[in-house]
């Protein structure tokens, strides 16, 4: 299907405007110019008419008014009719028009726009005319002036032919000169659509000058400088993703391939070979774990999970969490204080990997002999459940949830650096956030969910309570 250029269509829309505006024009101004001249013929035969009634009133005889109305007038175009009710005394016609019946106008009225009389003659020629009585020596007299407008109409009929010209001069002038205004017009997009083009993954980082840029096309720069800018951090993050995620899983594969190595080089026993397919299967647990973490994250990125809302106690749900993770706890001499109440309205299992999370998180990276505590917030539809350790602040806050990244200090544990990446995932999942802040020398983690449901419920237990571990 054709669809003409933009230059095309903007050329025949300014032609098209152009058009308008002269015809429109043209036809005010000849409005104009005919009403000024039908105004001024008008004008000249009323006063005309006054002036051969105020001779005649003044003792003038009839048969010498045509010596004053040919210096006045052009008989080419005016007619002259003098004449008593019964006889004519003077006629002056080279027009070729004949006058038609008309009522003369009272002595005692003067000559009015009014009383004119107009019509069209045989050759499609405007006359107009005015007849009126006046008093002589002689008696009554009817005074008969006409004017036929072939000057008038040769004139307004070159003034159309050159309002043509002229506009179609314009329309011509316009409809060529258009494309060329139009192209240098359009330079600027077609140097925003290069700059475009030439977006690859080495040139994210450089802008779009926009001083140059018209003030139409700067939202359109603007918006391109994000989307670069959007794209060079999704670039960088892809590209540290990849390098993050072939270290986690290098090394498991070189764990295997050494064990499998190793026990391959000379012939063991059946429970060495055991032990060692045992450790196989942890490592390949822990590839498993980091392969579906991925996925996790990959779908949740995209709100590809489906939550299966249901509301529940908080209390309960984080008591369960801790009952389990006391072992853990115990191992390191902690102490984790629940304070919480109310309901939430919420994918319960997913809730329940978020907190466990943050809780293993503070046991794994809190120092020792130490309490981790849990509490939970309520303002309207917004619950915050936070989980606090003493500890340091972090060196780079801002990372905390990017995924795979972890603190210099815990760079030789245990975990993959997944962890808090889900928490996040799974709190914009509830239409909510993870955050973290560091208060009174400790480190506080926390989730913000939105819940129809989240009240505070006051038959709940709202006393703290406490699971200490000792050795």
């Amino acid at each position: 299907m054709y669809s003409p250029s933009l230059t095309l269509r903007l050329t025949a829309i300014f032609t098209l405007i152009v058009a308008l505006a002269c015809g429109g024009i043209s036809l005010i101004l000849y409005s104009a110019l005919r009403s000024e001249l039908v105004w001024r013929d008008d004008q000249t035969l009323i006063n005309r008419a006054a002036q051969l009634r105020q001779l005649l009133e003044g003792g003038a005889h009839p048969d010498s008014l045509p010596l004053y109305f040919n210096r006045m007038v052009d008989t080419r175009q005016d007619i002259l009719s003098i004449g008593s009710q019964h006889q004519q005394n003077v006629s002056i016609n080279h027009t070729g028009v004949a006058l038609p019946e008309m009522s003369p106008i009272p002595v005692s009225t003067p000559p009015g726009e009014q009383q004119i009389h107009r019509w069209i003659g045989a050759d499609n020629i405007e006359a107009s005319a005015l007849s009126l009585q006046a008093r002589s020596e002689e008696g009554p007299i009817v005074i008969t002036l006409a004017r036929v407008a072939r000057e008038r109409a040769i004139m307004l009929e070159r003034y159309r032919q050159q309002s043509i010209l002229v506009s179609l001069a314009a329309i011509l002038l316009c409809a060529a000169l258009s494309p060329l205004l139009i192209r240098r017009g359009l330079r600027a997009i077609g140097r925003l659509s290069q700059a475009m083009a030439e977006t690859g993954s080495d040139r994210l980082t450089h802008t779009v000058p926009l001083q140059a840029m018209p003030k139409e096309l700067l939202p359109l720069g603007e918006a391109l400088n994000t989307m670069r800018q959007r794209l060079s951090t999704d670039f960088i993050r892809l590209t540290q993703f990849a390098d993050d995620l072939a270290h986690e899983i290098r090394t498991p594969i070189n764990v295997l391939l050494g064990q499998n190595q190793v026990a391959l080089g000379h012939a063991r026993s059946t429970e060495e070979y055991q032990a060692l397919l045992e450790g196989n299967i942890e490592e390949l647990e822990a590839l498993s774990r980091l392969t579906e973490n991925i996925l996790f994250l990959a779908r949740a990125t995209h709100h590809n999970i489906r939550l299966n809302k249901e509301t529940f106690l908080l209390h309960d749900a984080l008591e369960t969490l801790i009952d389990f993770l006391e072992p853990v706890a115990e191992e390191r001499e902690m102490v984790i204080e629940l304070h919480a109440n109310g309901h939430l309205t919420a994918d319960k299992m997913l809730f329940q990997r978020a907190m466990t999370n943050l809780l293993v998180n503070a046991i794994r990276y809190a120092p020792g002999h130490g309490a981790i505590a849990v509490s939970t917030l309520h303002r309207g539809d917004v619950t915050e459940i936070e989980v606090a350790n003493a500890g340091d602040a972090l060196a780079e806050p801002e990372k905390v949830f990017e995924r795979f990244w972890r603190g210099d200090n815990v760079r030789h544990t245990a975990g993959s650096g997944l962890g808090l990446s889900l928490v996040s995932a799974i709190a914009a999942l509830h239409g909510g956030s993870a955050y973290y802040r560091h208060e009174d020398g400790g480190n506080i983690f926390g989730v913000r969910l939105v819940s129809c449901s989240s009240r505070v419920d006051t038959s709940t237990a709202s006393s703290a309570k406490t699971r200490a571990a000792t050795l």
